[in-house]
């Protein structure tokens, strides 16, 4: 009677570790599912279907799991890459309430501010991340990022030359290095980044874009058209192509390099393709990068 007993007590106890471990196991399971995707990125960018994939997996682990740091952290990535802020910073927030030196947590959270305007709420958590962090590099080239957007170039440069210092090789800091430059004019020296992006990626298709733009500025036309044509032959797939639109600006970037060799039939054809591709023209483009508005071109240069 005592071993029966001992047996009616023990095994309900067993059989609810035994779930618990099963249900724990298939949470981390889902985890890497989902982590899988966002790893895979292009030029950090996911489809909407892959986003959405991943948010389901990550969806499953938190509803198996809600113990786990990492869960919410890529749930919230999941939401990031669907443009969903609001989802985003509550997760990682969750992510860092469960574990406050999670530095991924930290820096995704700190990605959602800068996404939104937030920069010196940004900067204040990529230190954070930093404090917790083994792998400083990553947060350096973020800070790159973020001082790019926040209009201070020189120290957006200091960051990627920490970044090429660490890793020579990280193709991603000299197309960003290169971007930043162009934006200060300082055409020659971009070019310099974006032919060593290039030569570590020949598909680097923002590279060709970019360094098509600063021969177009230093006048070398046919060049810059070579280099946008190889911009537009480049195809890197759907996450690429949901989330940037460097095929309409190359598109554009062609024609004004046909309008100064005084082809105003390419330059024309080019226009409308690029408007017909979706080109949206900024009024402080012409300040910043002394580009014109297509639609008016095409207006005033076109039958």
């Amino acid at each position: 009677m005592k071993l029966a007993c001992m047996l009616l007590l023990v095994c309900p106890l067993c059989y609810g570790q035994a779930t618990k471990k099963m249900s724990e196991n298939k949470a981390e399971e889902y985890y890497e599912k989902a982590l899988e995707i966002l790893t895979n990125t292009t030029h950090n960018a996911l489809s909407k279907d892959l986003a959405l994939k991943a948010l389901d997996y990550s969806n499953k682990a938190v509803e198996l799991n809600s113990t786990k740091s990492k869960y919410f952290r890529i749930r919230a990535t999941s939401y990031f890459h669907l443009k969903n802020y609001d989802s985003a910073l509550s997760n990682f927030n969750n992510a860092i309430r469960l574990d406050s030196t999670n530095s991924l947590a930290w820096m995704g959270k700190a990605i959602v501010l800068e996404n939104t305007g937030k920069f010196e709420l940004a900067k204040e958590n990529y230190l954070q991340s930093l404090e917790f962090s083994d792998e400083p590099m990553i947060i350096y080239f973020n800070l790159g990022m973020l001082y790019s957007k926040w209009d201070k170039n020189d120290s957006s440069i200091q960051f990627y030359d920490k970044v090429i210092e660490m890793s020579p090789d990280d193709r991603s800091s000299y197309t960003n290095r290169g971007e930043v430059k162009l934006r200060a004019r300082m055409y020659k020296e971009a070019i310099e980044d974006f032919d060593v992006a290039i030569s570590l990626d020949t598909t680097d298709k923002v590279s060709y874009n970019n360094r098509g733009l600063c021969k177009f500025y230093l006048k070398y036309y046919k060049t810059a058209i070579l280099d946008f044509e190889k911009a537009l032959s480049i195809n890197l797939g759907r996450s690429f192509d949901e989330n940037y639109s460097t095929d309409r600006y190359s598109y554009n970037n062609m024609a004004n390099s046909y309008f100064g060799l005084g082809n105003i039939d390419k330059a024309c054809e080019y226009w409308k393709t690029a408007v017909q591709k979706g080109y949206q023209y900024k009024k402080e483009w012409k300040e910043i990068y002394n580009i014109d508005d297509p639609k008016e071109l095409i207006k005033k240069f076109c039958k």
